[in-house]
């Protein structure tokens, strides 16, 4: 069953493997060891939400937060072991870091009266700084990009993405034999349950749905709502509301039903005894002058049962979807279950899934999901020759057969159809195509590709070509930077090997 995620899911299977290289750690009271320092849960969620803040992520999916939090493991290691490191190496005196402290705090006072934990947490800050200072000093990276890029090299290429679209030829039928030997059959069942009708039907009642009106009746008061027109100027001077909007010195806005609760209390108080199409004397706001215009007020509305059943229904279904045991599915939603069994091998594996069903992780191999308010279960078998139909069979061998002839002929791009595209530049050092990493030979083909040139290129189940669609300068800048940071993550990469790095990767995928 191996042969099925090497070959189908390499490019999942190559952020998942980011593990590999660390040790198996079994504490319970630490999720990372590396050299002197541990790592507690509590420490790696507060790095992690500090990532998450620095690089504005949020809203992840549990597929994005698990490639995320994979990502920030990584610079995490390389973090740690820079520290542990520099630690070992370069040594700072308590009074220096305390001078230090002293005179970028400037006030005496405040440094004598500081909480020993903000203290201690200054200090070492002080001290990474220190490090880092001496480390970047001692390697002078500066000096290691002073020289001139070759002018050709800073060449960046748009390539376009071809697959075959019309074939003037047939299957040879001359690869069953080869096929059966090298590709594993596999069978999937999947059951495919609407989550929603069941719920729907067999959870949710209008007795519930009226109990929870009664309960949260504040949710359905509609608050009074304001449109307006405002303008803010620096004077008081003008009050024709119109020559204030021409001005192009103040700044104009129109509010469309804004919730009065979110209105300027002095806005608000002029508002409340304008007319409509009145315009407010100048209500000045700090070093500002306000001017609005009352266009419509909608008064508080409480909102009747019937008006809110749909919303409270689906609030009801939403509820229940979210907190569903997906390991304890109950007997009566058998009834809204539909059964499915596909077959498919380890050369196209995906292709023989219907593609409504290819949001699934088959690595899993057995397993359950909601998704779209539906419940997936679903198991991946190994099977043989013996369970395919004839149907089925010719399929899979066709499909390799095309495949192999393929590679033989010769297309032009009139054959082919264009399905998307990639970047390179002669400082690409991997290339990841419809989810295949290329080979270095692969590789050193399409960066040297020529204008007009179509490159034939062999993936794993496909045969594709690719073609130059622009070419462009790159900043030489950027590329000596990525120079520097190759050098970096060199040095970085050294310093690992001299310690033993422990993850609990279960703890932390489970976090």
């Amino acid at each position: 069953m191996k042969k099925l995620i090497i070959i189908f899911f390499s490019a999942a299977l190559g952020i998942s493997f980011l593990f590999i290289g660390f040790g198996s750690y079994v504490s319970t009271k630490h999720v990372i060891k590396l050299g002197n320092t541990k790592i507690t849960t509590n420490e790696f969620n507060e790095a992690f939400d500090s990532y998450k803040v620095e690089n504005e992520i949020s809203n992840l999916s549990e597929d994005q937060d698990l490639y995320a939090k994979i990502q920030f493991l990584n610079e995490y290691i390389n973090e740690l072991a820079y520290e542990e490191f520099l630690n070992e190496k370069i040594k700072v005196s308590e009074n220096s870091k305390k001078v230090i402290l002293k005179k970028s705090l400037n006030n005496e006072e405040l440094f004598r009266n500081l909480d020993e934990t903000i203290l201690q947490n200054s200090l070492k800050e002080i001290e990474k700084g220190i490090h880092a200072d001496i480390f970047n000093n001692s390697l002078n990276a500066p000096d290691l990009v002073k020289g001139d890029i070759f002018e050709e090299l800073l060449t960046q290429k748009d390539l376009d993405i071809y697959e075959i679209g019309i074939r003037n030829y047939l299957p040879s039928k001359s690869y069953e034999e080869e096929f059966f030997e090298n590709y594993e059959i596999y069978k999937i069942e999947l059951n495919n349950y609407d989550l929603r009708q069941y719920v729907e039907e067999e959870l949710i009642d209008p007795e519930i749905i009226y109990q929870y009106f009664e309960e949260n009746s504040e949710e359905f008061i509609e608050p009074k709502r304001y449109t307006y027109e405002q303008i803010i100027s620096a004077n008081d001077n003008e009050n024709n509301f119109n020559s204030l909007k021409e001005n192009q010195e103040n700044q104009f806005k129109l509010f469309e039903t804004v919730d009065e609760k979110l209105i300027l209390p002095k806005v608000k108080e002029k508002l409340d005894v304008l007319n409509l199409n009145e315009v407010s004397p100048p209500i000045q706001i700090g070093e500002k002058y306000f001017y609005v215009k009352l266009n419509e007020v909608r008064e508080q509305k409480i909102k009747n049962f019937d008006e809110v059943k749909e919303e409270i229904s689906e609030v009801l279904i939403q509820n229940e979807i979210d907190n569903f045991d997906t390991n304890n599915i109950p007997d009566q939603m058998n009834k809204y279950k539909d059964s499915y069994i596909f077959y498919s091998n380890t050369f196209n594996f995906l292709e023989n899934i219907p593609n409504e069903f290819h949001f699934i992780n088959f690595n899993d191999f057995d397993n359950s999901l909601i998704h779209e308010k539906k419940l997936i279960e679903y198991s991946v078998k190994n099977s043989d020759i013996t369970e395919l139909s004839s149907d089925m069979k010719s399929k899979f061998i066709e499909s390799y057969d095309m495949y192999k002839e393929d590679n033989i002929q010769s297309h032009i791009e009139e054959d082919l159809v264009e399905t998307g595209g990639v970047q390179v530049n002669y400082f690409t050092d991997s290339l990841n195509v419809k989810g295949f990493f290329l080979s270095d030979k692969d590789l050193e083909k399409v960066v040297t590709i020529k204008e007009d040139n179509l490159l034939k290129l062999s993936l794993p189940n496909e045969v594709i070509y690719l073609k130059i669609r622009q070419v462009s300068k790159i900043d030489p800048l950027n590329i000596k930077q990525n120079i520097v940071n190759l050098i970096y993550s060199t040095i970085i990469n050294e310093i690992k090997n001299n310690y033993e790095i422990e993850v609990n990767n279960q703890e932390i995928l489970n976090l």
